[in-house]
């Protein structure tokens, strides 16, 4: 089969061609006097370029004239990449004289502008003497004179955005295979269809083997994602590859299933003891996907690594070689049997033909082209990874003639036997791609096999090495996701989900991950060709290299003493380090590098970037990722060319403050730099950026006031930024901005009054922004926002009353219990498809608004009926978010249940689960069986289970951090029998957390936090009716370490306290009031209810720091102590409802001069005496609000005293009365601190009575 970097040189060609049409190119030719250069290379180019097309079509046959034109295409391709190097380094050095304020003074010695122009003259003539033998070349050979083609290809029509690519797992044609692995994974009773499921008695190893592109790996994730293999205790997927390292399989095992990688110098004694700790007596079921080691020795270590499981564990192994299996059948294990085979044949043509098959085939106007097709896929002999490739191309060029080509084509001889005649069948694919997509599907050779790769980073990549190109005005970072599509069409890449489960959609940006088939990846490897090397420091095996035709070097698994860097080609372009963490880099590593486009140092360890990484002029990407890097040299100026610079996740506490002459720099990741307090002025000069990530840099307090002159700025990610204060009005002059999030910026106050400037926002993410208390009305002129995230603002009163003019989608109040109103407009809003809000007052209005949008939310299901199972299984095929599943205690066909396949029903969010409790205690082990049987799909954000009587948990529940990632709020309720809680605390999104009617919990330990969890997010905690709660532990001592780690609410620490406290029906007693007064530090106090409260107590004088305070409800409250003006002197906001008795204010009231607003609601007396005698005591508030309303749940109040006109919506939500008590000792120090983060916690105190925290944490 022919290949080689030929394959790609008509791309290259053409694309350095369109380069020289560029305006830019002109306005360099006359600054430096090669116009006339210029001019003869593009003509000569142009007079080419039938040749050119010509010979790159019949350069794939196999004949002496196809070697004639490989070698002419080598050679044109060569002096193209030379044209590009010269023209892209004059177009910098005119650049850095442009541009001498920012280069350092000793930098121009190197372009004088004399030498310059002699040297450049000397590459020009070199250039052109070698262009002209590529056209004497083609004029003397007969084999070059060449007709003009019959048909050029049209790139036009790959200008289609692919939307077909899913997360499901699509398998066509094995369903008998996976029936076959199933039955040898699990065993039935008595070997008959049965309800009980239970596994061989024996640990078995199952081969898979075939061909590569036959579904070796599809047909193993169809059987691992199974609802049956749920009953094994611990399940765990491993990429294996070609490259065996018994190390990076065990670490993969560790990491697959505890959700955190070990650390990187682990020797195999501590991984040992890892997955020892992980397997020991649980039943396991392991893929180790895609095995080549064939030495029986190898192999043998590994399956004695895994040994500590329960008999009957089963690894499955996927593998191209015969001999792999053979090695494993002859394995001296008393542990392990391997089992026969599954050999994967090809598949039937009627099933290539399904896989091809366009469709809208019935509207296709070649009535014969079915026929065809048939055709086609007959010649796939059965490969459905071909079959998929061919199918997209066809789809794409869906004419008789294009059908024809494909059909008659050489390379559609794929043998059965036979891995090249696979390569073939997938090469014609890729001969069908336009030139720019080749280029791109080309360079993904340089990612390690079974590698994953960020979507983000390849298409910077690929800009940043001039693949991207469009003559039609579009955005390069567009036309670069066009191309991402079209290779997910074809399956040369596919979305990398966990096989475990699928992973959710994200509401704006689509940033996620990609994978390449193996075969696919040989594909791109051969038609690389020479263009690509690499050397691997473990296996020390390196690729044959052609010094003047690499390109691209990819080098793995250095160490200290590797001097690899030191036989890099000199005209590499794209430089990868992977595993290189023990590399040694000196200073001069990359000084014969001078034509790097791209250099990628995220593998390595070093604390500094060398020296001479300052002197690639050349360079447009830099990722120092994960760098121990704490600071960067002023030199990083001279990457003028820099367009995307990764420093994510290292330890810089400034950046350079020159930073804004990277006049170029298109995106910029700081993201988790959590220790950079500042930016320097200079960077609003960075004009050119539209992509800039801040998130989780904890230490940074302000924005430049120079940060608004980035005005091509499209995505701002400010999220976890805790110390961030406000932001720059300069912020509302980023008129680009589509995409700002702000979550958990806890000091955040409020947003610029100019934010309405920003006219192209789409998505504002202000989740757990904990200090915005009110949003402006400029908001609502933002009609281009669609996404408005406002979840857990925790002091957020009010919305503006225009915000239902905005044409929102989605909408997340989510969490805003102080929230005190739904302003009218929000019912009108007519283009919502998407709202949230449950924990918040108005649950009720919002389900109403749903009903009024005729929004596909919510589905109620009778779990005694019995359709039960084939209507969770319909819900698939709708477009519900929220399901409720009711009197579980009643269902009885446990038979059918497996097939409620709740994970594919991936539009969830919210779910609940409910029986009624009591009654069945004796059924234990029937509640946990349906339980367990009912996994959630992945994307669930929020839980409930109510009446669950089962004493365990299933282990869906006890791994929830493996299978509800995503989840945010958890309510747990009558559990009655319950006396473990799962580990919710590794949970990294929970927000909100609810537990009701639990009595046999009585405290809360490590056990809660899992390996993992701090509660990072968590915000608020309800404990309703919790009996025997006694202790909630917040740090404990590790065994054998004298470390304490802290766990509990992100930062916690055991002397912080909570914000807000709510006292609730309970009794006015001594003992309730001294347990209150360790809470010192809130700032919100609400007493309703208390029975038998007739003065407020002394004890309540320790809240010095209150800002509000609230009594409702209290009947037999009759005075109000002096005290009041004397030890609440921050108060603003105080507020009297239902309290007949009281009759008067103190008169130290007065003395409140901070109190903004004054609110009495169904207080007759008082009322009538504050708006009479009693006046001059609130003369200095400046909201009075009066109101008398019984049973209206909304009033609207028009008050215009003191010549103010108020507009006031109250809404009254009264609590369910709940019973229970709660002792709550001393120990039990809940919330907390630290950047602001806020924390609600609600405590039942005593019959019918609830405390609500809610505090900083």
């Amino acid at each position: 089969m022919s290949g080689g970097a030929e394959m790609i040189a008509g791309a290259v060609v053409q694309r350095v061609a369109g380069m020289l049409g560029d305006n830019a190119w002109e306005r360099i030719q006359l600054l430096w006097n090669f116009q006339e250069d210029v001019q003869q290379m593009k003509s000569k180019m142009t007079d080419l370029k039938v040749a050119l097309s010509y010979a790159d079509k019949h350069s794939r046959e196999t004949d002496d004239n196809a070697l004639v034109l490989r070698h002419w295409l080598k050679k044109y391709k060569s002096v193209a990449y030379d044209m590009e190097d010269t023209l892209d380094e004059l177009l910098t050095n005119a650049m850095i004289w442009k541009n001498s304020r920012c280069t350092v003074k000793l930098f121009f010695s190197s372009i004088n502008p004399l030498i310059v122009r002699i040297a450049t003259s000397h590459k020009m003539r070199n250039i052109r003497v070698n262009l002209d033998k590529i056209v004497e070349n083609q004029k003397k050979s007969p084999r070059l004179t060449l007709p003009t083609p019959t048909r050029q290809d049209s790139n036009e029509s790959w200008r289609e955005t692919f939307i077909g690519h899913t997360d499901e797992i699509e398998m066509v044609g094995r369903e008998s295979e996976k029936k076959e692995i199933l039955t040898k994974v699990l065993l039935k009773d008595g070997g008959q269809e049965s309800s009980t499921i239970q596994p061989f008695q024996e640990s078995s190893i199952i081969p898979i083997v075939g061909l590569g592109g036959m579904g070796k790996t599809t047909l193993a994730k169809a059987v691992y994602t199974d609802k049956e293999t749920d009953m094994f205790d611990v399940k765990a997927w491993v990429h294996v590859s070609m490259e065996f390292q018994l190390n990076k399989i065990v670490s993969g095992i560790i990491s697959h299933v505890e959700g955190s990688t070990p650390a990187k110098d682990a020797d195999q004694q501590n991984l040992k003891s890892q997955l020892d700790r992980i397997l020991c007596d649980k039943l396991y079921l392991i893929v180790l996907d895609d095995l080549w080691v064939e030495g029986r020795s190898k192999l043998e270590k590994l399956m004695n690594m895994l040994q500590s499981g329960k008999k009957g564990s089963k690894i499955i192994v996927t593998t191209r070689s015969e001999k792999v299996v053979n090695t494993l059948s002859t394995i001296r294990s008393s542990y392990f049997h391997t089992i026969d085979p599954i050999k994967l044949v090809g598949m039937s043509i009627d099933e290539c033909w399904f896989i091809m098959k366009p469709r809208n085939m019935e509207d296709c106007q070649f009535p014969d082209l079915d026929h065809i097709g048939k055709e086609i896929a007959q010649r796939c002999s059965g490969v459905p990874l071909v079959a998929k490739a061919l199918g997209y191309v066809m789809r794409k060029h869906c004419t008789r003639e294009e059908w024809f080509e494909i059909k008659n084509s050489n390379f559609l001889d794929t043998n059965k036997d036979d891995d090249e005649g696979i390569l073939k069948g997938l090469l014609l694919s890729y001969y069908h791609m336009p030139p720019q997509l080749k280029l791109c599907f080309m360079y993904c050779s340089m990612f390690p096999k079974s590698h994953v790769i960020d979507h983000d980073c390849l298409i910077q990549q690929w800009i940043a090495l001039g693949f991207i190109q469009d003559t039609d005005g579009q955005p390069l970072q567009k036309v670069a996701m066009e191309y991402v599509n079209e290779l997910l069409g074809m399956s040369f890449l596919t979305i990398f989900t966990s096989p475990t489960v699928l992973a959710a959609r994200m509401i704006f940006k689509a940033t996620f991950r990609l994978h390449m088939h193996d075969m696919v990846h040989e594909l791109a490897r051969h038609v690389a060709g020479d263009e690509f090397s690499y050397t691997n420091g473990t296996e020390n095996r390196n690729t044959k290299r052609d010094k003047l035709n690499c390109h691209y070097h990819l080098l793995l698994n250095q160490n200290e003493t590797s001097s690899a860097y030191k036989s890099l080609a000199t005209k590499v372009r794209a430089l990868h380090f992977r595993g290189c963490n023990k590399a040694h880099l000196p200073k001069q590593a990359f000084s014969h590098a001078l034509c790097l486009r791209v250099l990628d140092l995220g593998g390595c360890q070093v604390s500094e970037l060398p020296s001479s990484v300052y002197k690639l002029k050349l360079l447009k990407y830099l990722d120092a990722s994960s760098l121990c890097i704490s600071n960067l040299p002023k030199s990083l100026n001279r990457l003028l060319n820099l367009q995307t610079l990764i420093l994510s996740n290292t330890p810089l506490k400034t950046l350079p403050t020159n930073i804004g002459c990277l006049q170029k720099l298109q995106y910029f990741d700081l993201s988790g730099c959590a220790n950079l307090n500042e930016l320097p002025t200079s960077f609003g000069d960075l004009s050119s950026l539209l992509f800039l990530n801040l998130a989780s840099c904890h230490e940074l307090e302000a924005l430049p006031m120079s940060f608004g002159d980035l005005n091509r700025l499209q995505f701002l990610s400010l999220s976890d930024c805790y110390k961030l204060i406000s932001l720059p009005e300069s912020c509302c002059q980023l008129h680009d901005l589509a995409h700002l999030d702000l979550s958990d910026c806890h000091n955040l106050g409020k947003l610029p009054d100019c934010i309405d400037q920003l006219s192209k926002l789409e998505y504002l993410n202000m989740t757990s922004c904990s200090k915005v208390e009110a949003l402006s009305k400029s908001l609502c002129k933002l009609m281009m926002l669609r996404h408005l995230n406002l979840s857990y603002c925790i002091r957020l009163e009010h919305l503006p009353s225009c915000i239902g003019d905005l044409q929102l989608q989605s909408l997340d109040i989510e969490g805003n219990f102080v929230l005190q109103d739904l302003p009218d407009s929000i019912f009108n809003m007519s283009t919502l498809k998407n709202v949230e809000g449950t924990f918040t007052p108005f649950s009720d209005e919002l389900e109403k608004l749903r009903k009024n949008l005729k929004l596909e939310w919510f589905c109620k299901i009778d779990g005694g009926s019995a359709d039960l199972c084939s209507r969770i299984t319909e819900l698939k095929k709708t477009h519900y978010h929220e399901l409720q599943i009711q009197g579980l205690e009643d269902f009885k066909h446990l038979e059918g249940i497996e097939h409620a396949i709740l994970l594919n029903s991936l539009k969830l969010t919210k779910l609940t689960f409910s029986w009624q409790p009591k009654q069945y205690i004796s059924e234990t082990a029937h509640h946990k069986t349906v339980l367990g049987m009912l996994v959630p799909p992945r994307s669930l954000h929020h839980l409930t289970i109510k009446g669950y009587c089962g004493i365990e948990l299933p282990k869906w529940m006890l791994e929830i951090r493996s299978f509800l990632p995503h989840l945010t709020t958890i309510h747990l309720e009558s559990l009655i029998e319950c006396n473990r809680l799962p580990p919710l605390g590794c949970l990294p999104n929970l927000r909100a957390l609810v537990m009701a009617e639990m009595p046999k919990i009585k405290g809360v330990g490590p056990e809660f936090y899992g390996d993992y969890g701090s509660c990072q997010k968590l915000r608020m905690i309800f404990l309703i009716s919790m009996d025997n709660l006694e202790e909630w532990s917040m740090t404990w001592f590790v065994d054998n370490s004298n470390h304490v780690p802290e766990h509990g609410f992100g930062n916690l620490t055991s002397a912080t306290s909570p914000l807000h406290l709510c006292i609730k029906r309970a009794p006015n007693s001594p003992e309730m009031w001294r347990r209150a007064q360790h809470l010192s530090s809130i700032t919100t106090l609400t007493l309703e209810s208390i029975a038998g409260l007739r003065a407020l107590p002394e004890a309540i004088q320790c809240f010095t720091s209150l800002r509000s305070l609230g009594i409702k409800g209290c009947v037999e409250l009759e005075t109000l102590p002096e005290f009041l003006g004397d030890y609440f002197t921050c108060l603003e906001d105080i507020w009297f409802e239902t309290c007949p008795m009281l009759s008067s204010l103190p008169e130290s009231i007065r003395r409140l001069t901070k109190l903004k607003k004054l609110k009495i609601i169904n207080c007759p007396v008082l009322s009538e005496k504050c708006q009479g005698e009693d006046r001059h005591k609130i003369a200095h508030i400046p909201e009075l609000i009066f109101m008398l309303a019984d049973t209206v749940s909304r009033v609207r109040v028009t008050a215009n005293w003191r010549s103010k006109s108020l507009d006031f919506r109250w809404h009254l939500s009264l609590w369910k009365k709940r019973k229970g008590w709660l002792s709550c000792r001393s120990s039990l120090s809940v919330a907390a601190y630290q950047a602001g983060l806020n924390l609600g916690i609600c405590l039942s105190v005593r019959e019918g009575s609830r405390w609500r925290f809610s505090g900083p944490l």
